[in-house]
């Protein structure tokens, strides 16, 4: 989450959002090292087999350098795919803080909780707006029970 996405929005929200990028900064700051190393190695990999074997044709004598680029593209695809896996995982902790935020909530009663849950369940990629939702609507229940 980002510090742009929170301008602008209620302190409500904007405290819950700096709640899960407190979880995920870790695995967030895991990923980013990855893919900045990944894309390079694939990039210089993937250009110098495509000259060398393609404009210059292969010969017996490329054989160890093509080697060495294979490793190195290799490696970067490897990085590159475990950073995917960590984007996964960065995702999984806000669905689970989402959840247990609002199975937590003391002033939503069950029935809402249970269909906030399942509709984050049902639909992760609007798991966000449907948070946002559920905050909102918490936060004009604690309003009413104030007044």
């Amino acid at each position: 989450m980002n510090n742009n996405m929170a301008k602008g929005m209620p302190t409500f929200i904007e405290r819950e959002l700096e709640t899960i990028n407190e979880l995920v900064k870790p695995k967030l700051k895991k990923s980013s090292k990855y893919t900045f190393i990944a894309i390079p190695l694939l990039s210089v990999s993937i250009i110098n087999l495509f000259f060398m074997l393609v404009v210059n044709g292969y010969t017996q004598d490329m054989l160890i350098t093509i080697g060495i680029y294979a490793f190195v593209g290799a490696v970067g695809a490897a990085l590159y795919k475990e950073s995917r896996h960590v984007n996964k995982e960065i995702r999984q902790i806000g669905m689970d803080h989402i959840i247990e935020r609002i199975k937590t909530s003391e002033h939503v009663n069950d029935y809402t909780k249970d269909k906030y849950i399942e509709s984050v369940k049902a639909k992760p990629k609007f798991s966000m707006q449907t948070f946002f939702n559920f905050l909102s609507e918490e936060q004009q229940r604690k309003k009413m029970m104030e007044d």
